[in-house]
């Protein structure tokens, strides 16, 4: 009997995927915000010689809600008060933060933005003798956020740095510990105002005590701008505990008139990590496609339980997944080594993922991270850390801020045959306000394939993606039934 050589027959011989929409049948509306998230690094100082085109690329990709994220690896940049007052003085210094601020103010053009200047100085926790810092802008201080005891159990001193900041660059000024005031001249308005990034992981604080100080923080800000609204939790990806979510978001746990506004947490998908200083000991590269969209899937489910206590406790408050994103495998490497395919793997699956959120309702998804370099996570990045250069995980993004809106009307649509969907394509088809047709497509293979349109109402469109083999948005056109789809490629087609 001669075997059926049919079932052995490589990706490029296969059939291709049936791509099915049903235009009239209406499943909800695009309401999940796409953004981005920028930190103080030190690569972005104006000094950089990388420093225009990076901030030229964050203003072209035209995100609202972009967050700004003056973070703990870099106190000296990041925390304008590195030492506690005395009698005679006090350390109060924004000329390090201020250019990234203004900067990146200048960037969103008006657009909303999310304020997080979430580190909180060493010296107002208990084993602040235990923490150097040195005056080098570039030196990473991985062991800075020591220790989960405040000085000030009341947490008033915590709120009143917080308010002191905000007051800096809402009120054009703030009155310090001694009674001096510090003028500013900045007059900046905040969407949001994130409590906090990552509170669960390094100093691992309570949920009680983290609810505690995002009422005493609400509370103190509250009058600088009684439009700016608040953003709790932040939790970061490695401990998703329930107790988080239970506790905060039950109003009963908070101080009469505080209301949780938002609240985020943050997802990175990531190979087996055996050695993060070296490719030696690893996963190989060829795992990370299936291991990446494994995690997304796992995650989705997470959500959706989190959006089921949230809906039960509070249900006006707004889902922000403000980090999403991929890592390599040697994620801490001085000179890593990341594969060419990984950046428009990576770009895939957070168009996945946003893709996935549609149909959940899920407020803003913000794409981690804007800049980042050797030593400091470079997978997350959207630039090149050596040119500025945007890379395909900016461009990717650029795609879908391009062709899709909020109020976009989502629209049945699925891949394969019917009991048997094709998952190595993820498929949305979408109605813009003005009647245009568009379809989404995710390859979230490693080897190119072809997918049918004809079930999808035309046979001729125009289309952008990204995948493998881009530097850039490709454009096209296609007439007939078939699209091929590069190796871990992002399109949107939009019909004729």
């Amino acid at each position: 009997m001669t075997q059926d050589q049919s079932l052995l027959a490589p990706v490029e011989h296969a059939p291709a995927t049936p791509i099915a929409v049903s235009w009239n049948d209406t499943t909800g509306s695009n309401r999940t915000i796409l953004t981005t998230h920028l930190w103080a690094a030190p690569p972005l100082r104006r000094e950089s010689p990388i420093h225009d085109r990076a901030f030229a690329a964050l203003r072209d990709l035209k995100a609202d809600y972009a967050r700004f994220l003056p973070w703990f690896s870099h106190p000296v940049l990041s925390v304008p008060a590195l030492e506690p007052p005395t009698q005679d003085a006090t350390s109060w210094d924004f000329s390090r933060l201020d250019p990234f601020v203004e900067d990146f103010m200048a960037a969103a053009e008006g657009r909303p933005v999310v304020a997080n200047f979430a580190t909180i100085p060493h010296w107002m926790f208990t084993n602040a003798d235990q923490v150097h810092v040195s005056r080098d802008v570039d030196e990473i201080h991985w062991q800075y956020e020591q220790g989960a005891d405040f000085r000030d159990q009341t947490l008033a001193e915590v709120a009143d740095y917080f308010f002191r900041i905000a007051s800096w660059y809402i009120a054009g000024g703030f009155t310090d510990e001694l009674g001096r005031w510090h003028e500013s001249g900045h007059n900046y308005r905040f969407a949001y105002w994130e409590v906090l990034c990552e509170p669960d992981l390094n100093r691992r604080m309570p949920p009680e005590v983290y609810t505690r100080l995002y009422d005493a923080v609400a509370q103190r800000l509250r009058p600088l701008d009684p439009d700016m609204k608040f953003v709790g939790l932040s939790l970061s990806h490695v401990h998703h505990n329930p107790d988080y979510f239970w506790h905060f978001l039950d109003a009963a746990n908070h101080q009469p008139g505080v209301a949780v506004d938002a609240f985020s947490y943050h997802f990175y998908a990531s190979p087996e990590i055996v050695n993060p200083f070296g490719p030696e000991g690893n996963a190989d590269p060829s795992t990370w496609r299936s291991t990446f969209f494994t995690q997304a899937d796992a995650f989705v489910e997470n959500v959706a339980y989190i959006r089921s206590i949230a809906q039960r406790l509070a249900p006006d408050a707004r889902t922000f997944l403000n980090e999403i994103g991929t890592y390599p495998a040697d994620i801490m490497n001085p000179q890593p080594q990341i594969p060419d395919f990984y950046w428009a793997l990576s770009g895939s699956v957070h168009a996945y993922l946003w893709a996935r959120m549609l149909p959940l309702g899920i407020d803003l998804l913000g794409v981690a991270e804007f800049m980042d370099y050797p030593g400091m996570i470079p997978g997350t990045s959207l630039i090149d850390w050596e040119t500025g250069e945007p890379n395909a995980r900016y461009h990717v993004t650029q795609l879908l801020l391009r062709h899709f809106a909020q109020g976009d009307r989502l629209v049945t649509t699925s891949t394969g045959y019917p009991g048997f969907p094709d998952l190595r394509v993820h498929a949305q088809a979408m109605v813009g306000a003005d009647g245009t047709r568009r379809v989404l497509l995710i390859n979230k293979w490693d080897e190119p394939m072809e997918v049918d349109m004809s079930a999808a109402g035309t046979d001729s469109g125009t289309g952008e993606q990204v995948h493998v083999g881009t530097s850039g948005i490709e454009r096209m056109k296609w007439k007939g039934n078939t699209l091929r789809l590069e190796p871990h490629a992002t399109m949107v087609v939009t019909l004729d």
